[in-house]
Formats: structure tokens, C-alpha cells, sequence
């Protein structure tokens, strides 16, 4: 299958379309063909090096994180999803793919874009990461989410409001206040 790889640390110079083997479904994962491919800081910090002490690389890597696309394989102990299924969620090793394996996933739901659905994973899961850090989020509690206008800040303000809680957001351009507010923030700052 064709991937997007890189075989050494570096810049976005370093990035090739190889074939690479066809990954399977393991254990706890399904495998999908990919629809879109997120692309997110972490991705290219991983393959400057940056992150080579906390998170060594085994070369050629497939770049990306997060795809979006239709199951074509389901591992053992997974359940509720199966082929055909659209789902979004966490690549194993590499999205940037035709096949991607998935071990964190949910399904698409209908209205989302292929390409917006591959940009929520490391969104939602750094806003729900630091949701359950602060103790979790519930009716009539209040929480000031800085950023609200970036990625993990659009997922965070909605997450807040879907619990209940009252949400103060603060943004660093004005042109981005309706559409922060649109998303349920209560004050935009």
C-alpha cells in the first residue's frame, strides 16, 4: 500500500509516498481505509526529533496520528462496530496511509466531513484528557477555557456546555467571538 513515510528526523523535506506492507487488525483494533488523514503538532514534532527521548521512532514511520475512514477489519474483543462501518479515532502506526489501524475509535457520525472527522482525535482527547485532571465537569460547575477558538479550544467549549457547566472562553481574535459563541460558550472574552 502506498504511505506517506519518513526514514530519518527531520522537516516536512524528509516525507516520501513509499509502499509499505498492509497493517492488520490486532487485539482491541479495527482497520480502516482511510478517508482523510489529520495533520496536528504533534506529528511534526515527532518527526523534527523533538520527541525522540519520550518517544522513539522505529524508521520508515508512517506520519499522522488521526484518520477518518471505513472499517475493513475488526480485531478480536472489539464490538458494536464492524465492515463498512464509518469511524474516526487514533492510528496505531500511521495515518497517513491507504490502511490505517485504529485502537482508539468512535463511529463518524453522519453530518461530519471525512476531513473534519480526522481532525477531532488529539482535540477531544487532550480536552477530555485535562477534564478528568481537574476532576471532571458537571451541571452548574463553571470553567474559563483559554483558546477557545483553536482546536483542542472548539472541542473543549463543547464538551463543557454537552456536561452542563457554564463556560467562560477567551480568544485572541474578536472575529472568532460568534463562532466561539455558536459553539455554547456563555461569555467570550
Amino acid at each position: 500500500m502506498k504511505a506517506v513515510t519518513f526514514s530519518e528526523y527531520g522537516g516536512p523535506e524528509v516525507l516520501r509516498v513509499t509502499d509499505v506492507d498492509e497493517p492488520h487488525a490486532g487485539p482491541g483494533q479495527v482497520r480502516i481505509a482511510v478517508r482523510a488523514a489529520g495533520v496536528n503538532p504533534i506529528d511534526w514534532k515527532a518527526r523534527s526529533g523533538m520527541m525522540r527521548e519520550v518517544a522513539p521512532l522505529t524508521f520508515p514511520a508512517v506520519d499522522g496520528r488521526e484518520a477518518a475512514g471505513v472499517v475493513d477489519e475488526v480485531g478480536s474483543g472489539v464490538d458494536g462496530v464492524g465492515a463498512g462501518d464509518e469511524v474516526f479515532g487514533f492510528a496505531v502506526s500511521g495515518a497517513a496511509a491507504e490502511y490505517a489501524r485504529l485502537d482508539a475509535f468512535a463511529r463518524k457520525p453522519p453530518g461530519l466531513s471525512w476531513e473534519e472527522a480526522a481532525g477531532l482525535p488529539v482535540a477531544v482527547e487532550t480536552s477530555v484528557r485535562v477534564f478528568t485532571v481537574l476532576g471532571g465537569l458537571g451541571e452548574g460547575q463553571t470553567i474559563v477555557i483559554n483558546g477557545a477558538a483553536g482546536g483542542v479550544g472548539t472541542a473543549a467549549v463543547q464538551l463543557a456546555r454537552a456536561a452542563g457547566a457554564h463556560v467562560t472562553a477567551t480568544i485572541r481574535r474578536a472575529d472568532m467571538r460568534d463562532a466561539v459563541s455558536d459553539l455554547g460558550a456563555d461569555l467570550v472574552q
